[in-house]
């Protein structure tokens, strides 16, 4: 009698149900489990299971500045940092993908896009694309006087399409400028968004895009909320007043708004928004560390902040205070971090490297 073969108990599970179990798992499982079989490599890496996983953060995109041997100046541009936990098979950091030569520079980044331009050049056109599916839009003949006042909005869990926002202050005014363009309709509108006179807030600082509104320092004391459905800002007090303004961050840290304050160099506390309504903010963390340290970013799905310390970029958990290095700093002059989490769904720029 022949006896039958061994099977192993995963073959014997439907794709439904392995999908359920699939997506639950931690990015570095998924890596380690496409190794398994054929099968399970095309079922992870297929872009309908990749559409369905959280946003994960995969690394930080950075600016540098190097000096130009042709010329001797100095000049600006970008690389990548890799998180370990993250498969970094699926995409292009250094955006090959963009049939146009040049430099470019690395404006903003939201939940899988990218916003950029090219540095140098007299072209207005700027792009939003896509490293995983290596797509893009151009936008052409966009007129500005300062690129860094437009910022990108993106959150697949609402809308397949972008939008650009655009925010000035007039001084005596009792209302915001707010322009917007919708990568669905084309299009730009204006908006007049009502606030307390003489509202200010810091363009080259960090803006953070959650749940649907935009959140902005705005000097020592305050920071201010934008809600872009219902147009409505709001003011809100900072937790502490920061004797530098380049010492604290506003960032998106397991689905709540935080920032972190550091102090004396080796002091920092983090803080998160409580209650929109009433602004209360709680002390989640404090520390002492025992070197000196900048803040550059945070983790959006952990616990985690990450710190630039002497030529290391570390992660710093604050559930058990544990240091860990991410990797060395291949440039001195690293500055203006963007958390990247790519997005594997199926996107809607026009334009595709390939067939």
């Amino acid at each position: 009698m022949e006896v039958p073969k061994k099977s192993h108990a995963a073959n014997r599970l439907t794709d439904d149900i392995l999908i359920n179990i699939l997506i639950r798992l931690p990015p570095k499982s998924l890596c380690k489990f496409m190794v398994i079989s054929k099968a399970w490599h095309f079922l992870i890496s297929d872009a309908y299971f990749r559409a369905l996983l959280p946003p994960t953060m995969a690394g930080l995109f950075y600016h540098f500045r190097y000096l130009d041997p042709n010329n001797g100046y100095y000049k600006i541009n970008n690389d990548y940092i890799s998180i370990p936990s993250c498969n970094h098979g699926f995409m292009d950091t250094t955006l090959s993908f963009l049939p146009y030569l040049g430099n470019f520079q690395i404006l903003d980044s939201c939940n899988g896009l990218l916003f950029c331009r090219l540095r140098g050049s007299p072209s207005s056109d700027i792009f939003v694309c896509n490293p995983v599916a290596r797509s893009w839009t151009l936008l052409t003949n966009i007129k500005l006087p300062h690129f860094n006042s437009l910022f990108l909005v993106f959150d697949p869990k609402f809308s397949l399409h972008f939008k650009l926002v655009r925010i000035q202050t007039n001084r005596g005014s009792s209302c915001l400028e707010l322009e917007k363009f919708s990568s669905q309709t084309g299009s730009w509108e204006k908006f007049q968004v009502p606030t307390e006179p003489d509202i200010s807030f810091l363009r080259h600082r960090r803006r953070v895009y959650l749940n649907g509104i935009i959140h902005m320092v705005a000097g020592r004391k305050h920071m201010v909320a934008i809600d872009l459905d219902s147009m409505v800002c709001r003011r809100i007090e900072m937790p502490v007043i920061t004797p530098l303004i380049r010492n604290g961050l506003l960032g998106n840290s397991t689905g709540s708004l935080h920032y972190a304050d550091k102090r004396n160099n080796k002091e920092m506390n983090i803080w998160m928004l409580k209650d929109y309504e009433s602004g209360e903010w709680v002390l989640k963390h404090s520390v002492v560390l025992e070197v000196g340290f900048n803040v550059v970013a945070f983790h959006p799905e952990m616990d985690i902040v990450f710190l630039r310390m002497l030529n290391k970029i570390m992660s710093y958990k604050m559930s058990n205070g544990e240091l860990e290095e991410v990797c060395e700093m291949r440039q001195r002059s690293m500055q203006w971090f963007f958390v990247f989490s790519p997005f594997f769904g199926e996107d809607v720029l026009e334009n595709k490297f390939g067939p």
